[in-house]
C-alpha cells in the first residue's frame, strides 16, 4: 500500500514539474511580450467600448476586356448514298396436302367425344353414334374445301 502511495506522489509532481513553464513569464524578446503597447493590432477601451480601427481600403481596378475572335471548327457531315429497296413479293400461300381422310376422322373424333358427353344410359351409346356420323360429316366437308 505505501509503494502506491509514493508512486503516485512521484508521479504527480512529476508532472506539475513539467508543466512548470508553462507558468512562466515570456522573455523580454518575444513577440507577445508587451502586445497591449501596439495599438492598431489589437482593441483597446476607450470608456469600456471595444474600438476597432476601421480595416484598410483595397482598390482593385476593374479587368480590361478585349474583344477577341473566337475559331470554332465545325463538323464535316458526309451522307451516305441513298438505299433503294426493291418491292415486297408475294407468294401463294403453301398447300397443305393432308392425307385423305384426316379430316374426316378428326371429325369423328371431335364428334363422338360431343356425343359422350350429352347421353345418359342407354341413349349415351346413340348420341355417340350420332355424333360420330355429324362429325364424320363436318371434317368431310373441310377436306373438299381445301
Amino acid at each position: 500500500m505505501r509503494l502506491k502511495k509514493t508512486t503516485c506522489a512521484l508521479l504527480g509532481g512529476a508532472a506539475l514539474l513539467a508543466a512548470a513553464p508553462v507558468l512562466a513569464d515570456p522573455p523580454r524578446w518575444a513577440q507577445a511580450r508587451d502586445y497591449r503597447h501596439h495599438p492598431g493590432r489589437y482593441p483597446y477601451v476607450v470608456h469600456r467600448v471595444y474600438y476597432y480601427p476601421p480595416p484598410p481600403v483595397v482598390v482593385v481596378p476593374r479587368p480590361v476586356y478585349v474583344e477577341r475572335p473566337v475559331y470554332i471548327e465545325r463538323p464535316v457531315i458526309v451522307q451516305p448514298a441513298p438505299v433503294y429497296y426493291s418491292p415486297p413479293v408475294y407468294y401463294a400461300p403453301p398447300a397443305y396436302v393432308a392425307a385423305p381422310g384426316v379430316a374426316t376422322v378428326g371429325g369423328a373424333i371431335a364428334g363422338a367425344a360431343i356425343g359422350s358427353q350429352i347421353g345418359r344410359g342407354n341413349g349415351r351409346t346413340a348420341a355417340i353414334a350420332v355424333g360420330t356420323v355429324l362429325g364424320g360429316l363436318w371434317g368431310n366437308s373441310l377436306e373438299t374445301r381445301r
